[in-house]
Parts: structure tokens; C-alpha cells; sequence
């Protein structure tokens, strides 16, 4: 067990009274897949937690499988399959993500639209993201809401990116659409272009222009509550909180006395071979990294997972994992280092995290076997 002691912060902010100190523990769990292969290709990003029944729901999106994992048991308690034809199909073109509601209702996010069953998981709705069917914000010609997006845990408010995806700098900004009066709010956003500085291109696919090879970017995250959003994004230690129900929103600049506050983009920005693409990606990786923001509903705290190169040398990096937490109005109350020792085993960030039980539960790869490192931190 470590103590962590929070850093003051600015007397500007007024928060010092806020300050959090807390101690914690690190350790790993396996989940028994019963004989069955997971699927973990897509870093459980196609699944979600419910904390009412202690279940993660684990969701295959070619196969429309969904896999019940029990997180009391460390196990694996059941397996679904949903019709992907027919009146209760639950697939469109290309399903993105499930949403288990507070009541037991399923959602299920597609390419286009959202797809709804009731508790009986039976279909009850699909909706495509258009003006057509969402009224309030109209999205202008050629503009699009990205299926990809997260729905509150009661099933209210969808919330997602739009914009004109034919072009190269196509996002917008945010879409909050309300699942029960059908309006949907549209809220630019101007960080999308301050991003593309950090942009690394590299060669055009055969018989193509350079602008159309890959290219890597940085994240944009989406963390919805039922009363806000949070975007946040992982070059920049800034977010902007969005308000639900007035729709106010503010950006709130974070001030770290740990890490870099911004990537310096100090890698080249093109390359001009896969080969060099690796290895200025690799460069691009070992500048500071800001995670998603997870929500504590237990608590009502806001939790971040951070990491930057500490030592070491380009081939063979050392990396210095950090914690962030704010309280509900957004005030940084604790920023911490993990200590030496504690590095946690991925190679870069957790893909998936989520809080059950007061634990900070990140999936873990190990050698195609489904894991999670927990982090447990123990307040005085």
C-alpha cells in the first residue's frame, strides 16, 4: 500500500480545502472464460458495465454475441446471441456500442443510428440520426452525427460528434440528442482544428496522394453522466463540461505541477515510409498522454489516468503513469504519480476503464485471456 498525498492547488482556484489524500493498492484479476474464447479484439470497447448486477456486458459486433461476464465471481455467467435479421435484429451496417440502462433496457449504437430493445429484449425502437427523426439543431447539408457515441446510463441522452466526415477536418462538435423528446442540440467545438498540429502523416497507399495514407491523431473522449458531458481530449490537460439539462457549457483549464500540460510535438509530423511512420508514432507515444475522464458515481469524483516518458532513451523508454481527480464542479483535488514499481502493464493506456465498487477497474490483454488491473485508492 502507497500514500498518496494530493498536490495543493493554485490559491487562484480556491480548491485547497479540497485537497485529497488517499493511499492505495494495485493488483490484477483473471476472468474464467468456461472454455469459451472471448473476444477481446477490439479492447472491450463494445461493452459496458452495469453496477446494479455487478454484470460487463461484453459485445461482439460482427456476431451481434454478447458476453455476460459476472465481476463478483471473476467469471463468465452467460452468453447471448441477438438476431441480426428480422424484427428483432439488432444490427444495421456496423454496430459501435451497447448501453445497458439503470432499468435493464438495451441500446444498441450503429453506424447510422440506435437501435432499442426493452427489458425483455425485445426491439421497441430504430432511430437513424437525421432531422428527419430528431427535431430541434438542424445538421446542414453533408453533415452527419457519428454512431459512435455514448448513451447515459438512464437511457436518456445520446451523445456523440458531427460533422462533414468527407473531409479531412470534418468534425464539428458535439450532438446531444434526447431519447425521450426526440430533439437533438448541436454544440460546436473549436478543438478539433487546434488538434491537428499534433497530426503525424504518413505515405499514400499506391497510386494515391500522400494526404489520403494513414495518418495518427490525437483522441477525443466523450464522458457522459446523467446531469453533464465531459470532452476531453489526449494531447491537451483541458476539458468542456457540458450541462444536460440548461446546456450551458464552460471550459475548464487543468494546471498540472506533475506532468506536461500539452504534447510539445516535437517529433516529425511526416514520414515518408511505414518504416519511418513507426518510428516517429513511437516518438509521438512517449510525449505526455491524457486517458478519458471516468466517472466515480459513488463518490460524484471524476478520475484520470495519465502517462509521460520519465527516463530511459527513444528505443527503450521509461514511462511515469499519473492520477488526476476533480470533484463534481470540476476542481482538481488530487494529482498523483504512481510510484516507482508501479508502472501499469500497458502499452500506452487502458483501453476500457470503469469504477465498480469504489475500484478503478482497467482491462488487460494477457495473452488473449481477459483481465483487469484494479486500483484501489483508500481515502483518510
Amino acid at each position: 500500500m502507497v500514500t498518496l498525498v494530493a498536490c495543493q492547488p493554485d490559491k487562484s482556484e480556491d480548491t485547497g480545502a479540497n485537497s485529497l489524500t488517499f493511499s492505495y493498492e494495485i493488483d490484477t484479476v483473471r476472468i474464467d472464460a468456461k472454455e469459451e474464447f472471448l473476444f477481446l479484439n477490439m479492447g472491450l470497447f463494445m461493452s459496458d458495465y452495469r453496477p446494479k448486477n455487478d454484470l460487463l456486458y461484453n459485445l461482439n459486433p460482427e456476431t451481434s454475441r454478447l458476453e455476460m461476464i459476472d465481476l463478483e465471481k471473476n467469471e463468465l455467467k452467460e452468453i447471448v446471441q441477438f438476431d441480426q435479421d428480422g424484427p428483432n435484429a439488432v444490427k444495421e451496417i456496423f454496430t459501435s456500442g451497447i448501453k445497458i440502462t439503470d432499468s435493464g433496457e438495451k441500446w444498441f449504437t450503429d453506424y447510422y443510428g440506435l437501435i432499442h430493445l426493452n427489458a425483455a429484449g425485445e426491439r421497441v425502437g430504430q432511430f437513424r440520426l437525421t432531422n428527419d427523426v430528431f427535431q430541434g439543431d438542424t445538421l446542414p447539408v453533408g453533415f452527419e452525427i457519428d454512431g459512435m457515441g455514448k448513451i447515459t446510463r438512464s437511457g436518456r441522452y445520446f451523445v456523440s460528434h458531427y460533422g462533414n466526415y468527407s473531409q479531412k477536418d470534418g468534425l464539428k462538435g458535439l450532438a446531444v440528442i434526447d431519447l425521450e423528446s426526440k430533439t437533438k442540440r448541436l454544440i460546436p467545438l473549436g478543438v478539433f482544428q487546434a488538434l491537428e498540429k499534433y497530426e503525424l502523416a504518413g505515405p499514400g497507399r499506391e497510386g494515391q496522394n500522400v494526404s489520403s495514407g494513414i495518418t495518427a491523431s490525437e483522441r477525443n473522449f466523450i464522458t457522459p453522466t446523467d446531469q453533464q458531458i465531459l470532452h476531453s481530449n489526449s494531447a491537451q490537460n483541458r476539458l468542456l463540461s457540458l450541462d444536460l439539462v440548461s446546456g450551458e457549457h464552460r471550459e475548464v483549464k487543468l494546471n498540472s505541477k506533475l506532468l506536461s500540460d500539452e504534447k510539445p510535438g516535437l517529433y516529425p509530423k511526416q514520414a515518408n515510409s511505414i518504416e519511418q511512420f513507426d518510428e516517429f508514432n513511437e516518438m509521438k507515444k512517449q510525449e505526455v498522454t491524457f486517458g478519458p475522464w471516468i466517472y466515480d458515481y459513488d463518490r460524484g469524483y471524476f478520475w484520470r489516468v495519465s502517462r509521460e516518458k520519465s527516463g530511459g532513451t527513444v528505443e527503450n523508454p521509461v514511462f511515469a503513469f499519473f492520477i488526476t481527480v476533480l470533484d463534481r464542479d470540476l476542481k482538481q483535488i488530487a494529482e498523483a504519480q504512481l510510484t516507482e514499481g508501479d508502472t501499469l502493464p500497458f502499452d500506452g493506456l487502458p483501453s476500457v476503464s470503469f469504477f465498480k465498487n469504489g475500484m478503478l477497474y482497467m482491462f488487460l490483454n494477457e495473452e488473449d485471456e481477459m483481465a483487469f488491473v484494479r486500483f484501489k485508492p483508500n481515502f483518510d
